[in-house]
């Protein structure tokens, strides 16, 4: 990716949760699956190798239930993936600060795709954590429109994922 073509974004929340759990639902394939895409969409963790240089694999796949036959194939009309895959590695590992993941979103079959870099950082703050996510892409007006919204979801998730009430733990 070109410097000049990439843009970064970031979000910040302080969770109510200390660093180490925080970590689990960032570093677990059950945690990950809960939180790191939007409700339409379901991750399924193929490979999380926790280590500098480690393997990454998602398969990412709208819900089926939101997916009608119709839907679909406007999706298809419309040469809009319904699935896709993100794969990459880790390029840093600080157990309970530093997760920084680079990743290609595949999606064609030829594994064409967008190249990201993401990076979780972690801060003790209070009881709590603040999580930091630094998010580097292709400068697409997708990107632009909506990467810093997700962004911002993807932390509330997390932080959902977190809560109790919601059955993580």
């Amino acid at each position: 990716m070109d410097a000049s073509d990439e843009l970064e974004l970031s979000a910040n929340r302080v969770l109510p949760y200390p660093p180490d759990r925080v970590w689990a639902a960032c570093t677990r394939k059950e945690g990950l699956e809960r939180w790191w895409s939007p409700e339409d969409l379901r991750t399924i963790v193929r490979r999380l190798e926790v280590r500098p240089g480690g393997e990454v694999d998602f398969y990412i796949r709208y819900v089926p239930a939101l997916l009608t036959s119709e839907s679909a194939d406007a999706f298809r009309a419309a040469r809009i993936p319904i699935s896709f895959h993100m794969r990459g590695k880790l390029s840093e590992v600080k157990v309970d600060r530093v997760l920084a993941f680079d990743l290609t979103l595949e999606i064609d079959r030829a594994g064409a795709g967008v190249r990201t870099s993401t990076r979780l950082e972690l801060k003790p703050e209070g009881p709590g954590t603040r999580v930091t996510v630094i998010a580097r892409g292709q400068g697409t007006p997708h990107w632009a429109t909506l990467g810093q919204k997700n962004l911002e979801a993807q932390l509330e998730r997390l932080e959902r994922a977190l809560d109790p009430a919601h059955g993580s733990h």
